[in-house]
């Protein structure tokens, strides 16, 4: 299935495409993260608390939410496509189609964002063994958001928008900074 999407990306056509890729690239790491998460659940985590920490950032990261970004970036391409074309559409419509196509890839930037955070803050108790697992999932997320940052701009943000959402992305810039410098977690 992977390697199905892989082959539709790559061809000459609308969709998918990079906010697609973005998509994909959220769910790939945060599965990752979830992972992690996933073996911070042995009874010693459980004394220590560990795996509370493990279940509640399992229950924050939703793979399926942000995969659903990929569909949904489809369907609000096809009708932004759509729009150009439409000579009877009114202005309203036309507002309202390029409303949606924006939401999509800021709506995934704000996910990637909080959970980097959410994974950033459950690094200290995750199992010894397993953090890099975790801190791929940082990574991966971080730059599926800047992925959907691009597409985000090709909507046409406003510049109060634009701002906000590099922000975000500063912001998981400097949690990506802190471990590739090996700073302690928080």
């Amino acid at each position: 299935i992977v390697g199905e999407f892989v082959a539709a990306l790559a061809a000459k056509q609308p969709t998918p495409g990079g906010g697609a890729a973005a998509a994909v690239g959220a769910a790939v790491g945060a599965a990752a993260a979830a992972m992690a998460a996933a073996y911070t659940t042995r009874k010693k985590d459980r004394e220590s608390g560990a795996a509370a920490a493990a279940e509640a950032l399992i229950a924050t990261l939703d793979t399926a939410a942000v995969l659903a970004a990929a569909d949904a970036d489809a369907v609000a391409y096809a009708d932004l496509q759509r729009s150009w074309k439409d000579a009877d559409m009114s202005a309203e419509e036309k507002a309202a189609v390029e409303a949606r196509a924006l939401a999509v890839p800021v709506q995934l930037v704000e996910r990637c964002h909080a959970y980097v955070l959410a994974i950033h803050a459950f690094l200290p108790s995750c199992n010894p063994n397993i953090t890099s697992d975790a801190k791929v999932g940082i990574h991966q997320l971080a730059g599926a958001a800047r992925a959907a940052f691009q597409t985000a701009l090709v909507n046409s943000p406003p510049a109060a928008e634009r701002e906000r959402l590099r922000g975000l992305l500063r912001e998981m810039r400097e949690v990506e900074e802190a471990l590739l410098e090996g700073e302690a977690c928080p």
